[in-house]
C-alpha cells in the first residue's frame, strides 16, 4: 500500500541525514511496527508520511500514486495518526465532542457523525465514558479517546508515534491488546512507532532504525534471531528474551512458551 524508495532528509542543508536512503514497503492491512532509539529517524519518518516535512528526497507511493505537495492533503485524509501525549490532541469539552471535531470539520451529517463516534468509542471500550471531560481521565482512557478520534476517521492507516510511553504497564497493555483486535477486525494499515521491543510482539513486521538507517527488518521471529543487532541499536531485549539468552538457547520465545520450556 506505501512504497517508500530512497528517502533522505536533513534538518538543515549542510547538516547530518535524519533519514538516509530509506527503503521500506507497508502492506494493507498490516501491523508494522518500527523500533528505533531516540533520534533513530522513526519520528521523521512519520512526520514526512503525515505531510509535516517537506523538502526530502527520494520517492513515496501510496497505492501507486506517487506523494507529492499537490496532492499531499487528499492523501492527509486517509492518514490518522495517535501521538505520545494525548493531551495535545483534545479540543473537544467532552469525550464524545472530541471524537466528533474530525468528522464536524469533514462536514459530515449529524447522523453519520452520531455513528461513527459510538462505533469508534465501543472499540476502545470508552463508550460509558462519553459525556466526561478528558482531562478527568487517567492517561490510559486519554490514550483511548485519542485512538477512538483517529478511529472515527476511518482511515486506510493510522500511525501511533510513541502512543503508550507515557503510560503504567496496566494502561499500555490495555492499548496494545485494543489495537490487536483492530488489526484482526480491521483493514486498517498499522504504522507503530515505539522504542520498547515488547510492544511489538503481535506485529506481522518489524523495522529496526538506527541513525537514520534502516539495519534489519523482518517477522518478529527474524528480529529476534539477531540479538547482537538489538543490543548495538541500545534496545532492552523483553525479558523473556534475556531469560532464553541467559539460560536457554537465546531464540524467540513468547511468555508462554518461556513458562512451558522452563
Amino acid at each position: 500500500m506505501i512504497k517508500i524508495d530512497n528517502l533522505t532528509y536533513r534538518y538543515q542543508a549542510d547538516g547530518p541525514t535524519a533519514l538516509d536512503e530509506i527503503s521500506l514497503s507497508f502492506n494493507k492491512g498490516d501491523w508494522v511496527s518500527v523500533i528505533g532509539h531516540n533520534g533513530s529517524g522513526k519520528s521523521t519518518l512519520v512526520k514526512i508520511l503525515m505531510g509535516i516535512l517537506e523538502g526530502y528526497t527520494g520517492n513515496i507511493t501510496v497505492d501507486g500514486e506517487a506523494l507529492t505537495q499537490d496532492n499531499i492533503q487528499d492523501f492527509r485524509e486517509r492518514f490518522a495518526i495517535v501521538f505520545q501525549n494525548p493531551d495535545n490532541q483534545f479540543v473537544g469539552a467532552t469525550v464524545e465532542d472530541d471524537v466528533a471535531f474530525g468528522l464536524e470539520n469533514q462536514g459530515l451529517p449529524r447522523e453519520v457523525m452520531i455513528e461513527r463516534t459510538e462505533k469508534a468509542l465501543s472499540a476502545v471500550n470508552m463508550l460509558a465514558y462519553r459525556r466526561h471531560a478528558p482531562a478527568r481521565l487517567s492517561g490510559g482512557q486519554k490514550q483511548r479517546v485519542a485512538i477512538a478520534g483517529a478511529l472515527a476517521m476511518e482511515p486506510d492507516v493510522l500511525i501511533l508515534d510513541e502512543a503508550t510511553s507515557m503510560l503504567d504497564p496496566e494502561g499500555r497493555n490495555d492499548i496494545l491488546a485494543i489495537l490487536d483486535e483492530i488489526h484482526k477486525t480491521r483493514t486498517t494499515t498499522l504504522i507503530y512507532i515505539t522504542h520498547d521491543l515488547s510492544e511489538i510482539e503481535k506485529s506481522d513486521y518489524a523495522v529496526i532504525m538506527k541513525d537514520g538507517r534502516v539495519i534489519n527488518e523482518g517477522s518478529i521471529e527474524h528480529i529476534f534471531s539477531d540479538t547482537d543487532i538489538l543490543i548495538e541499536s541500545r534496545l532492552v531485549l523483553p525479558y523473556q528474551m534475556q531469560i532464553s539468552r541467559a539460560f536457554l538457547d537465546g531464540r524467540y520465545v513468547t511468555h508462554d512458551e518461556l513458562v512451558a520450556r522452563l
